[in-house]
Parts: structure tokens; sequence; C-alpha cells
């Protein structure tokens, strides 16, 4: 059909005509220009910092806000001041600026000795890491690395090697494989501490599991992954930190106070209100004590200080919230300006390159590995008095169903099985908001049979209680109290510690108590934490002695999403993992069970989330039934 140009007004119904072709050029000239201009800026911001984009990293966690940040840090760093650099050091930068090599073309790595990957006396340097003063400073060649990197474990050097690697394996084999970390030279590091994530996965069946990492304590380690299904699989290995990253974030774990809470006082009678900061410690110490009001309760292991209002007394305490503005600023003022680089990408959850990226693994034609080993594993339901040691891997997931390789647990993911563990029972949920899922998750599951009974207090911080009584199985919940992490807004007669919870309790039979503190205290000291934990085993204690046989169940926290770098400072998973560890030690010994669930966000398909998918929460549930019903 041809098309004529003409002056005339439009009719109706004339509007979706082509244009002509003269405008078609237009048009395509004008596209062209705008993706020429697209693609140009956004080659310009990857050139700038890969870390943008989020390459090779599991987590977004390196924002363009800070990214900035730091690249303003950076550029005013001439004047820093310069500590001693070592002979050897010296030699090296000057032998690299002379031939014009670049930093990043470090040496070829050569394959690991499997032999020799465990031996402990492979070197003589000490083991230990001490944080020391960086040089800020770069070399002539602008692609080159800054001097204080030198010596930081590189993710780009690290390889990954599998001990004596064979074309195929078979289900219920164990799968070796060697890390030898590098620096930034290439070279070989003389010490351990060295973070690392790691799994065996096959996308297409949603089966994974996670690796154990031994740490020889001199830049070698050995990972070993338990081999539970056939097909393609998949090695994932990723540094999540390095060990000087870690020696940073020990550092700033054992300062004090790293939030600020917003408050406010206020006298209803006179309409007076005041705004004020609190504190998990005083801050600064050094304030008079007249200047505070103290809220902590030593009974109950809790800490907590407000500085007292001008005219209000502390009686009149109503309201707080986390300041994140303040805090953020707060923590991250806690790094050294050489540090920051330790926590951007390359040097933050990159994934490491090795021998092979998969291998292949072939059909057990005999009983599948689990059978064998269910008979060896013990029931579920057990507590740490009588702990068993450790296994390879807490379990995997086969079509997104986890499988424990702890106890002698069955996948409980269908409604018949929950209604009839749970019937006849009291759930009591104590502790953080991934409790508080448990409850949402649950009612979910039992539907319209299970009603939530009407409560004024805060949904986000409880009590809640529901009930299903087709079933005659009832669930309660309720929040931990200070510190509370979250910018919204907490009133202080909602708050009620978990010590003082469980001596108010009256548990009859089947009586189930869960307890989850971990997640908001990893911006806390350790000592601060070790004192919750034990004023709970207390109270514990003095459950178990007025209701003998009563149920306690401990959940562990889970990996978490870290979306910048002041959340990472405060929660990074390093600090959860150490927690957990504190956690089981604390109740070592302790009638109590362990409910573990690192490994199910680990080593799943899911983006790291403190709350985690509903997928991922069934699984953890049905692990949770599997210790309140053992088999």
């Amino acid at each position: 059909m041809k098309i004529s140009v003409t002056t005339e007004e439009p009719r109706p119904g004339d509007c979706c005509l082509p244009h002509p072709p003269t405008m078609h050029r237009h048009i395509q000239v004008f596209i062209s220009i705008v993706i020429f201009v697209i693609t140009w800026v956004f080659i310009q911001l990857a050139e700038v910092d890969h870390s943008l984009f989020g390459f090779g990293s599991r987590d977004d966690h390196s924002s363009i806000w800070t990214y900035t940040k730091y690249k303003q840090w950076a550029d005013g760093q001439k004047h820093f001041p310069r500590p001693h650099l070592t002979q050897e050091d010296r030699d090296y930068l000057e032998t690299n600026r002379k031939e014009g090599k670049n930093f990043d073309t470090a040496q070829e790595w050569e394959p690991i000795d499997p032999e020799d990957v465990s031996n402990p006396n492979r070197t003589s340097t000490a083991q230990s890491v001490v944080t020391e003063t960086w040089l800020a400073e770069t070399v002539e060649d602008a692609s080159s690395k800054p001097v204080h990197l030198l010596h930081v474990t590189s993710g780009e050097q690290t390889k990954f090697q599998v001990i004596k690697e064979k074309s195929s394996y078979v289900m219920g084999e164990i799968l070796q494989v060697a890390i030898q970390a590098r620096d930034y030279r290439g070279r070989p590091k003389p010490y351990g501490g060295d973070s690392f994530r790691t799994k065996v996965h096959t996308p297409e069946k949603k089966s994974s599991t996670s690796g154990r990492v031994q740490d020889h304590g001199n830049g070698s380690y050995t990972v070993e992954f338990p081999l539970w299904w056939s097909g393609k699989v998949q090695i994932s290995i990723i540094l999540e930190h390095s060990s000087e990253a870690i020696a940073v974030l020990r550092r700033i774990r054992e300062v004090p106070v790293k939030r600020i809470f917003y408050a406010q006082f206020e006298d209803y009678e006179y309409g007076m209100q005041e705004d004020s900061e609190c504190f998990s410690h005083p801050y600064p110490a050094n304030v008079e004590k007249d200047s505070w009001c103290n809220f902590s309760d030593d009974y109950s292991g809790v800490t907590w200080w407000c500085r007292k209002p001008a005219s209000l007394p502390c009686d009149t305490f109503v309201f707080f919230g986390c300041d994140n503005t303040k805090t953020n600023s707060l923590v991250e003022s806690l790094l050294a300006p050489e540090e920051y680089e330790l926590f951007f990408w390359p040097n933050y959850n990159f994934a490491l390159e090795g021998s092979t990226t998969y291998i292949n693994v072939a059909k057990n034609y005999g009983s599948h590995p689990r059978q064998k080993l269910l008979p060896q594993l013990p029931p579920c339901g057990g507590t740490l008095s009588h702990a068993a040691p450790s296994p390879i891997s807490q379990g995997y997931y086969m079509h997104d169903v986890w499988y424990s390789s702890e106890c002698r647990a069955k996948p409980n993911v269908y409604l018949s099985n929950f209604t009839r563990c749970l019937a006849n029972k009291m759930l009591y949920m104590y502790g953080d908001s991934t409790s508080r899922q448990y409850f949402t998750t649950l009612k979910s599951i039992f539907g319209s049979n299970m009603y939530e009974q009407f409560s004024s207090a805060d949904e986000r911080l409880g009590p809640r209680m529901a009930v299903d009584k087709s079933h005659n199985f009832h669930m309660y919940w309720r929040f931990h109290s200070f510190p509370i992490h979250g910018s919204h807004g907490v009133l202080v007669r909602d708050v009620k510690s978990i010590v003082r919870s469980l001596d108010d309790l009256k548990c009859g039979p089947g009586c189930v108590v869960l307890i989850s503190a971990v997640s908001h205290f990893t911006q806390e000291t350790i000592e601060t934490y070790i004192t919750r934990l034990k004023a709970i085993r207390a109270a514990i204690r003095r459950l178990h002695e007025r209701h003998p046989g009563s149920k306690v169940i401990l959940k562990s926290v889970n990996t978490r999403e870290h979306k910048n770098l002041s959340m990472l400072l405060q929660t990074s998973n390093w600090f959860a993992h150490e927690l957990n560890n504190i956690l089981r030690e604390v109740f070592s010994g302790e009638e109590v069970t362990y409910l573990d669930v690192w490994d199910m966000t680990a080593c799943h398909y899911s983006t790291d989330n403190i709350h985690p998918t509903f997928n991922v929460v069934v699984n953890e549930l049905s692990l949770l039934l599997s210790h309140i019903c053992p088999l």
C-alpha cells in the first residue's frame, strides 16, 4: 500500500496510520543515538568499578553511595602518613616500577600438591594475624593495587583444585577440594583465617549441600563435600572475607557502642515531651552516672542506658527506635581509611576459579547413601547434653526438600504431618523476627483452621497468640528485650525479656519452647551476648525444675543480605556464624535441643535474606517437627 504525504488535517479514525518514510528515518536515527549514549554511559560506569553492578557478588552490598564515599576519601589521601615498609617491599615496588609491571598480573598459579596441602610445617611464619597500618598510596601505574592490598588475600589469585580428580564419581563419595590462599602478588599466604562460603549444587534439580572447610593455619585449606545425588554437580567456593578483613571485624565487634537509638520521654498528664538517645552501653563512657537513665536488668542479662532528659524523670520513657543515619555514620567511622577497600568486591564475596567447575557423579545402584547413613544417626530431638559430633554437612536439598544428615529426620512438608505432630501442643516462641516468621508461616500452613486472637500490642513485637481448635494446637510468640534493631518505633510497654517470660511460663503436658536470640546481637560485644545467654540458661533451668520434661529448642540464626557497607559491618555473616558457635558452646551439656538452620540458607539457591523464602522456612519447620516428634 502506497502512503501519500498530505497536508490535510487527519480524519477521525486516521490516528493510527503509519508515519511517512521520512519520519521513519528520523525516528530510527534518534533511537540509534539514544542506544549509543546509554551504552557509552554503562561502559564508563563499568570501568569505574564492577562492584556497582554486583559482578561476581552474591549480595548487592556495594551501593553507588558507599563506593562514591570511598573514592572521595581515596582522592584526598596523598597526605596520609606512611608506615615503615620492609626492604623486601621496597625492592619489589622498585623492580615493578622499572619494568613497568602491573601488580594485577602476578605470577601464574601453580597446581597444588595434594600431599602438601595439610602439612602444618609448610611454613614457619607466625599464623596469627596482626592488624597493621597500611600505606594508602598506589604506585605510578594507575591500574596497580595499593601497597596495603599487596599482603591481603586476593580472590583473583586464590584458586581451588580438586584433590585426586577423577573423570567420574559415585554417589556417597566424599569430594575433597584444596584451596591455596594467595595475596595480590600471587604469593602463597603464610597464615590462615580467611572465610569461605562453599557448596556443590545442581540448579536443574534444585539440589545443593554445603562443604566443611578445614583451615590448616598456613594459607592452605581443605574442603569436603558429600555427594548425595547423581548428575552434573557444580562446585562453588566464594571468598567471603579475607583474614585481614576479619581482623578488622574482630576489632569493630569489641567496640561497645555501635548503634544509636532515638528515645522519647513523655509526661501525658502535663503534655510534656522530650527526645533523647539510648545505647546498650553508656556512651560516652566517661559521662557522669547522674546523666543517665539506667534501664538495665541484671537478672535478665539486659543492658540499656538512655541519656537523662533535661526536665522529665526517667520513668517517663515511652518510645524508642534505631537511628539508622547516626548508627551508619558511627559504624563506618570505625574503619581506618585504608580498610574500606577490604569490604568491596573483589575483596569481598568473590567467586574463586578452580581446576574444574563441575564433576560428574554416577548413580549408586545399591541403596541411597542416606539410607545407609540413617541407622547410624541419632534420633532427632536430642539435647546438647549428649551432642553428637558434627557431620561433614548438616544435610542437603534434593528437589528443594531438605534431608538432614544430623539426625533421623523425616521431611514433613505436608499439612497432615504438621497437624499430627502439633495436635494437643502449646508452642511458645520467644526471640527475633525469624521466630515471628515461624509464627506467620505456621498460620498460613494451617489456613482457615487457625485464627489469631486479637491483641492491642504491636504485631511486630507481640505478644501474639493463634489457636487451631480442631487439633487443640496453640502457639504464642513474643519479641525479646533490648536491643531491638529497626528504624520503626517501639513502645516500651511492649518489651519484655525472654528470662522474665520464661519465669512467668506455666508449662503443662505438650509444652514446647522455641528461643531465637542471635540476629540482633551481631552488633554487640561477645561479653554482652554471653551475659544474655547465661541469664536465659538460668531461666531454662528454673523452667525444668518447675516443669520437668518441658521441651526447649534453641534456633540458630541463618545467613542474611547486606545492602550496603554499614550493614555489612554490623551484621556480617561471619559475626552471625560466630554467635551460633557461642550459642552452642554456652548451652553445651544442657537439656536443650539445637535447631541448626545455617546450612539450610547457606547452600540454598535463593538470595540471602534474614527472612528466607517460604520454601526454606517450611523446610526449617519440617526439621523443627522432627525435633518435637522424633521418629
